[in-house]
């Protein structure tokens, strides 16, 4: 039987895809494979997808660029027997490797390695794949302590470790939901064992979390003594009469314009309007990080292991140290501050004509929050500058605003994508957690963000003129398989995508289209999540979400090493001292680590907010409450919780004795027999029945149309009835600019 006439006859299998690719030595698309096998149907296509996937974890093929599928064996074991290798697992960088090679996901049943641990691999297409672990780690792992059931055991925190740890004695100064830290002894058929080392204190819930969180993705807190040593010897202020061969731009009314609770202030900004309509003189001045950080110098070091800032509600781990971060390179009000200055000539229709770069020194007029800004634009109110200098500042700000309406506009015109989000910041009082409010994104963060882009962009064309290199910020198309699942999600809304990859153009109409209906901000996750996640490298593949050419970050040196590396190669450029730029393979090594270490900033914002929003929440449990189906699965349900912006799982057996339905193409389940519908943005009540902050997991139930939304109790028995899983919705809520 011909594979074709197997997919017809229901028989599609992990067999009959590998068949398709006999006779191919090249990489197959997913064009080719699902015009081979003939798969015509959602359901055939799902499936299709699901077994790619299963070939793809176990070995037997390799996706190359998202989208071409590779055979690696003909079933047998995909590694050379002869590569077999054993070393010890490095993970400081966020990424696990061992012996220079990347680790792939181990067998089923096999612990993930980490950091510290000895293990056996073979080599798999130039990666590590882990038969055993030799040695485990003496390195502690953080997790929850439960209690419940015959034997203790301990839920590890983090994304990078899978599996239940047992304890080999029931700890007798410990209380089940304690964060402890446990040392590994080894493992055994049930899976690892260990010992309890201690509970980790914590004065507070936001303690907790912060510090569990931190400790579980292995994000550095302490500096190297030689780090502490070199920022000691640093300069207390700067002296203009000691930078003579700098532009002295301490005059000029720039300002920083940022949060309200920031202290790290990267960058200052001024605009005036050219006469004859000639279009506006842009300044942006970037905080100077370059002049004190040099390259392998001790600061360096552990800016390298860092790689960025992690922003937790109340709480940063800095890139730098804070007499750097906050105080030295921080553009502060009415002190003079080193810069490199990106001077910019923008035409009237928003397209940068000119720019130049050049050091200077600077001092900036006013320290302004958004939220001021935004005042002073709605209705006049007065900029808190010193007095003589608010006629200058106002009218700054006032080009400021007419220059974004001409930035936005040549946004639009090239498709730069904008989405609309729903996010939730937590509300912190004394040291304690009192609610979660959500965003208001409003004009003054979109001027800002417009000024930072352009400047970005200037970099990579001033570098790209100069013929050298540096870290370019990448976003690629999405992936043609996602595009294929987000056309089926779309046509249950009368939306639809042209073949093949679109240009971004397409994405903002539907974007827009989608804004203007009620709950259209759902079906815009749907569209974010087809995305691809954007990297460094030195290679430019252009940004696709932003519309342009070429990127690459510049305007936060402070708290991302990237934009720290543009600077030196500015800085290289204008010195005439290319020659001393990192090499390429340098430059990919490290766009790979500032990659991965973002991801693991992300995943601990992530982790933060979801413990502290469902902690909010456990204190309701046995409430009921309004939510917005925000997510359909085949299992279950995902309700976006009313003033809490957090999602629990609402699972398909707690929706009634039917039988439920996925479909797809609508995104919703259908009872077979009532006909009941439960679809994208419809609001329904639900009972909390349990909460676990630090696994981010909401269990929900329906509820009665005779409960009381927001206050009425359940039974103890009724809400035990169901243990299910669920996810807390994971939002980056730093903050901060970040494109």
């Amino acid at each position: 039987m011909g594979v074709e006439a197997a997919v017809q006859a229901n028989r599609l299998n992990a067999k009959v895809v590998l068949r398709v690719f006999d006779g191919h030595d090249e990489p197959l698309s997913w064009k080719f494979l699902n015009s081979a096998l003939g798969t015509s149907n959602p359901v055939q296509i799902k499936k299709l997808r699901q077994i790619l996937k299963g070939l793809v974890r176990t070995h037997e093929l390799r996706l190359i660029d998202g989208h071409l599928y590779e055979r690696l064996g003909n079933g047998s074991d995909p590694a050379d027997p002869d590569l077999l290798g054993q070393g010890e697992v490095i993970t400081l960088d966020g990424i696990n490797r061992v012996n220079g090679l990347s680790i792939l996901p181990g067998k089923k049943g096999l612990p993930s390695p980490r950091s510290g641990d000895v293990v056996d691999f073979q080599t798999v297409t130039g990666k590590a794949l882990v038969v055993k672990i030799v040695k485990h780690s003496p390195l502690p792992v953080v997790g929850i302590l439960n209690l419940r059931g015959r034997a203790p055991s301990v839920d590890p925190l983090g994304r990078n470790f899978n599996g239940r740890i047992a304890l080999s004695e029931r700890p007798q100064n410990a209380q089940h939901g304690d964060t402890v830290r446990v040392a590994i002894q080894g493992d055994n058929e049930q899976g690892l064992y260990g010992h309890l080392l201690e509970v980790v204190p914590a004065d507070s819930v936001l303690e907790q979390a912060i510090h569990s969180t931190l400790d579980s993705l292995d994000i550095p807190t302490e500096w190297s003594d030689a780090t502490r040593k070199a920022t000691a010897r640093l300069p207390k202020s700067v002296k203009r009469v000691n930078f003579p061969q700098r532009q002295d731009l301490t005059n000029l009314p720039l300002v920083t314009i940022d949060g309200a609770t920031a202290k790290d202030f990267d960058d200052a900004v001024f605009v005036s309007a050219l006469s004859g309509r000639r279009g506006w003189r842009l300044i942006v001045a970037i905080a100077d990080v370059s002049h004190y950080v040099k390259p392998r110098s001790a600061l360096d070091d552990d800016a390298q292991i860092r790689t960025t800032s992690v922003y937790l509600p109340s709480f940063v781990v800095p890139m730098l140290p804070e007499a750097i971060s906050n105080e030295l390179c921080s553009l502060k009000a009415d002190v003079d501050r080193l810069a490199l200055v990106c001077d910019m000539h923008v035409a009237a229709n928003g397209e940068v004509r000119d720019f130049d770069f050049y050091d200077a020194v600077i001092c900036s007029h006013g320290r302004l929050t958004y939220e001021q800004v935004q005042a002073h634009i709605d209705n006049g109110s007065e900029l808190p500058v010193a007095s003589a200098d608010r006629k200058p500042v106002a009218k700054s700000v006032a080009a400021l605003a007419a220059l974004h309406d001409a930035f936005r506009q040549a946004r639009e015109q090239r498709g730069g994508l904008d989405f609309e989000t729903r996010e939730g910041v937590i509300e912190i009082v004394d040291g304690h957690v009192t609610g979660v409010s959500q965003v208001q994104r409003i004009k003054a963060h979109q001027m800002i963000e417009e000024a930072m882009i352009n400047a970005n962009v200037c970099a990579a064309r001033f570098i790209e003129r100069a013929q050298q290199c540096s870290l370019y910020r990448v976003h690629e198309a999405p992936d043609p398989i996602k595009l294929e699942e987000l056309a089926l999600d779309l046509r249950g809304v009368g939306l639809s995508l042209p073949k093949g990859i679109p240009e971004p153009i397409v994405f903002k109409r539907l974007l827009d289209e989608l804004g203007q209906r009620s709950n259209g901000w759902l079906y815009q996750q749907l569209i974010l999540r087809s995305m691809q996640q954007a990297v460094y490298t030195p290679k430019n593949q252009g940004h696709f979400g932003l519309g342009l050419d070429r990127y690459m970050h510049f305007t936060s040196p402070i708290r991302r090493y990237p934009d720290l590396l543009v600077h030196r190669a500015i800085k290289a450029i204008l010195a005439d001292q290319a020659s001393r730029m990192p090499s390429l393979e340098q430059l990919e090594n490290y766009g790979e680590r500032c990659s991965s270490n973002e991801r693991r900033a992300e995943s601990a914002g992530w982790t933060v907010e979801a413990w502290l929003k469902c902690d909010l929440l456990k204190q309701r449990t046995g409430d009921t409450f309004t939510g917005t189906i925000a997510g359909v699965t085949e299992f279950g349900l995902f309700v976006d919780i009313e003033g809490y912006f957090v999602q629990g799982l609402l699972h398909i057996s707690d929706l009634g004795a039917d039988y439920f339905r996925f479909e797809r193409a609508q995104q919703c389940l259908v009872g077979e027999r009532n006909g009941k519908r439960y679809g994208l943005g419809d609001r329904i009540q639900v009972l909390v029945a349990n909460v676990e902050p630090a696994q981010g997991k909401i269990d929900l139930r329906r509820v009665r149309q005779d409960a009381r939304p927001g206050g009425s109790k359940a039974s103890k028995g009724a809400s035990q009835k169901h243990k299910i899983t669920g996810k807390a919705a994971k939002k980056n809520r730093r903050g901060r600019r970040s494109k």
